[in-house]
């Protein structure tokens, strides 16, 4: 610990003892006035003049707006260098509180530091590892700045792939009241939302200012069955031995039999290898229903001419319920067996006669912040003092099976569950449950303050420093309702315990602002950060700006990073969970056909099977360097274009191994497969370590060009787009590499290209927008040795407005402009949903979308 703090002064000294401000002054040191803008990492306009050392990419969620963007979760995907792989979807059939995450450059989205105003909110507190964007109050929203560099030196942990900061609006005078109505042409899916803002005093002429804003969210469900390409079925579709009508392992002989053979229920369930097995997929929603409510109050008080006092509080609430295909039994239901009653028969029986499982979560994000800023004795200033919170409360709330219930109904024989007649409702009826299954809750209170200046006058300019430092204790807490969870047949949660961990944290972080040359500026800095159950950790950065022209412009980075485990890795619950997929069970059923001996026979069945994850408090920091040079050029005026070159490595990675890998490999993974006493699988272990390295390389590139104004307007055309050229990892250490780069492999793919277009014409109120967001094909998964290739995804949003007298703004577009549905992928690992990847493509179709807002 000594020798890191001599390190940490020693790299503080190297860097002018610096650090980076949030603020930037555009008025005198000295001239007593708090004109300021806000900045990430560094203030990047479109001019090259102003271009700086490292990339940021400024979004105004007034022009996402245009494209019918209407939650973060929609505008994150919509940046070419985000590679997201969980948003809303993935509720359908998990249980993942309805978060939605971001991920730049396909890291993870771990990686990913999402900020608010520029600081930290709590991480979403069943995911554990990164803020929930659903958190983020959209209509308060005035940009989105986007860092794609290595940021551990600026803003410590989770900022190794790059930084999103959501900025507030500062100050609002006056109301205004706007609504937004979104009809797909398919069907489901229908959005409604209105917000409204009010705000009085003039910071200027009043010394303050009050003003809150408040926005409502509905977007209703869409079924499989609302989409052809969801419940098309195919030789590759998934199946489960659940079905109805149903199944049962017959108890003395280890067969499967099926009571209503051949009689089955097409198209749900078909009678495939002398039994009937049902296509679960086509019974949930694909989009689940989400209802949302956030608001923003902020009131701000000028104290003399230099300082600012301000306190600001925000609230979102999300409600998100999502209905996945009837319940399975998966053999937790036995009976007596008909010729020897000392033997039993375990069921699979799909519950139809319940409905769909329909689950709802309720996630409530709240952040109160003090701040303080200002100016003293030419030192720009900025402290505050907050406390951020995530709240989670799931619940089964139709659908679901009491197990005890049922067993006893099944041996009374007041439930007969290969009973087709449908006149036992009431027995079925009776045998069902609802209610709360766990309480999640993540927390972060914090405290820092920074302050910079100009200090001393170099040949090429004023060298500017600053210093900063912070303090945070987070928690994480997971409670179970038992009298639920330990009943309830498929949650998946039966035999988990509650879970809790918290921890503190500080650093002391400098950044320096070194004019070298009249065209050649240098940025280092460093930070040290301090856990009280992990290693400490010092990070460097180095960066520059050399501008030998007007016309043009290079710039460069070295970093190191870190990232310490998340409480979530740490203490995360022991979870047992179905498997993704279905697998067999070559452990137990060596030749794939006949099962080993005292092995049941549900080992040589395709099936889904048990998995346990959980946390691991012997996990190690993630490290990691990177490395990034860059090109500007503005040969003529308004017309830009940017090249960024980068390349990063992340040592002893946490993550869950994929279950593929375990399963395709049961002799080297033997210690993660639990069996009992006759040698069937109970479940496999997936819990979180240190498996490998990653290491990815690509390039970003931007162009922006403003056409000159003509009779018949104004065009622009922008182009944002990210190409990996690598991205290999470990599953273990010292393994071989692997490359997802335009593969799927191990749970997914990395997209080799993304990019987002952007045309825009402007003509006095008039205005009209056409945006195009594309993602490049890849190999698909092939589970069956097939050769297919998904491919590339490209949609268009088109819309245009008109504002009246600068009160009322009306836009009108459409959404998919040309319906694109999302590729055919015969992947089967990842998600309820099937004959397409939910995670990285939008099945709404084509929609239709009106927006009106007024200001007073």
């Amino acid at each position: 610990m000594r020798s890191q703090k001599k390190q940490l002064v020693l790299a503080l000294a190297m860097a002018g003892m610096a650090s980076h401000a949030p603020f930037a002054f555009a008025a005198e040191a000295n001239s007593g006035q708090l004109d300021r803008v806000e900045i990430t990492g560094s203030n990047i306009k479109r001019s090259i003049k102003q271009e700086k050392a490292l990339p940021v990419t400024i979004l105004k969620t007034e022009d996402l707006a245009k494209q019918g963007l209407t939650t973060v979760e929609q505008v994150v995907n919509s940046i070419a260098a985000n590679q997201s792989s969980q948003g809303a979807s993935a509720s359908v059939g998990a249980s993942s509180g309805g978060g939605s995450f971001a991920s730049l450059r396909g890291l993870g989205n771990q990686y990913t530091l999402v900020l608010l105003d520029g600081r930290r909110m709590a991480n979403q507190a069943i995911d554990g590892t990164s803020a929930d964007l659903n958190a983020i109050p959209l209509s308060a929203i005035e940009r989105v700045e986007v860092l794609l560099d290595g940021a551990s030196a600026i803003y410590g942990t989770d900022a190794i792939g790059g930084v999103m900061n959501f900025i507030t609006k500062k100050s609002l005078k006056g109301f205004s009241i706007g609504g937004s109505l979104a009809n797909p042409q398919h069907g489901g899916g229908d959005e409604k939302r209105v917000n409204a803002s009010y705000g009085i005093g003039d910071l200027n002429q009043d010394g303050f200012n009050v003003y809150g804003a408040i926005d409502y969210l509905k977007q209703d469900m869409v079924m499989a069955g609302q989409r052809d390409f969801a419940k098309q079925i195919t030789p590759y579709t998934s199946t489960s031995p659940n079905a109805w009508p149903g199944n049962y392992l017959d108890g003395r002989t280890n067969k499967w039999v099926t009571p209503s053979a051949p009689k089955c229920a097409p198209p749900f369930s078909q009678y495939v290898g002398g039994r009937c097995v049902e296509y679960f997929s086509l019974y949930p929603s694909i989009i689940p229903q989400v209802e949302q409510i956030s608001g923003l109050i902020k009131a701000t008080k000028r104290i003399g001419d230099n300082h600012e006092l301000s306190l600001q509080y925000t609230r979102t609430e999300t409600i998100t319920t999502a209905q996945n295909a009837p319940l399975p039994t998966a053999g937790d239901i036995t009976r007596a067996n008909a010729v020897d009653p000392s033997k039993r028969d375990k069921l699979y029986v799909r519950t139809i006669p319940l409905g769909n499982r329909e689950t709802e979560a309720n996630s409530v994000t709240q952040r109160l912040m003090l701040n303080m800023e200002g100016l003293i004795a030419g030192w720009d200033y900025r402290a505050g003092i907050g406390r951020s919170e995530n709240l989670i409360k799931e619940n089964l709330t139709s659908g679901y099976v009491s197990k005890s219930k049922m067993q006893s109904a099944v041996d009374s024989g007041a439930l007969d569950p290969f009973d087709l007649s449908g006149n036992n409702l009431a027995a079925w009826r009776s045998v069902g449950m609802t209610g709360q299954t766990k309480e999640a809750k993540s927390t972060i209170d914090m405290a820092d303050i920074k302050a910079s200046r100009e200090v001393l006058q170099l040949p090429a300019g004023m060298l500017a420093i600053a210093l900063g430092a912070e303090v945070r204790r987070e928690s994480l807490s997971t409670i179970y309702n038992k009298a639920v969870t330990r009943d309830a047949l498929s949650t998946g949660q039966d035999k988990t315990e509650d879970s809790s961990g918290s921890r503190s944290a500080y650093a002391f972080y400098g950044e320096a602002d070194i004019p070298v040359l009249k065209n050649l500026d240098v940025q280092l800095a460093a930070r040290y950060d301090h856990y009280s159950d992990t290693d400490s950790s010092i990070n460097p950065k180095v960066a520059f700006k050399f501008q030998p022209s007007s016309q043009v412009m290079f710039r460069g980075s070295a970093s190191t990073g870190f990232r310490a485990p998340s409480l979530y890795n740490i203490y995360r619950p022991n979870q047992l969970q179905l498997t993704s997929s279905s697998y067999v069970d070559y452990g137990a059923c060596p030749d794939g056909v006949n099962p080993a001996p005292g092995a049941d026979g549900t080992a040589c069945t395709k099936m889904q099977r048990n998995k346990r994850i959980a946390g691991n408090k012997k996990l190690e920091p993630e490290k990691s360097s990177s490395l990034s040079f860059g090109m500007v050029i503005e040969p003529v005026k308004d017309f830009t274009a940017s090249a960024d070159f980068w390349w990063t490595m992340i040592k002893g990675q946490i993550s869950i191994l994929d279950e593929t890998a375990i399963f395709a490999d049961p002799v080297k993974y033997s210690k993660n497969f639990v069996r009992d006493g006759n040698g069937n699988l109970s479940y496999i272990i997936d819990d979180y370590d240190n498996l490998g390295n990653l290491s990815a390389a690509g390039v970003d590139v931007k162009l922006n060009w403003v056409l000159p104004k003509t009779a018949a307007g104004t065009f622009s055309a922008t182009l944002d787009g990210t190409y990996l050229s690598k991205y290999s990892y470990q599953n273990e250490k010292n393994g071989p590499y692997y490359s997802s780069l335009g593969s799927y492999i191990d749970g997914g793919p990395t997209f080799r290209w993304q990019h987002n277009l952007t045309l825009g014409w402007a003509y006095g109120p008039w205005g009209a927008m056409l945006a195009q967001n594309y993602k490049s094909g890849y190999t698909d998964a092939n589970p069956a040795g097939q050769n297919h290739n998904v491919r590339p995804y490209s949609t268009w949003n088109m819309s245009g407005s008109y504002t009246w007298n600068k009160k009322l703004t009306v836009t009108a577009g459409i959404k998919n402009l040309f319906d694109q549905e999302p590729p055919y992928s015969n992947q089967l690992t990842r998600s309820t949903q099937q004959n397409y990847d939910p995670r990285f493509t939008d099945p709404m179709g084509r929609s239709f979308f009106l927006k009106a807002n007024y200001k007073l």
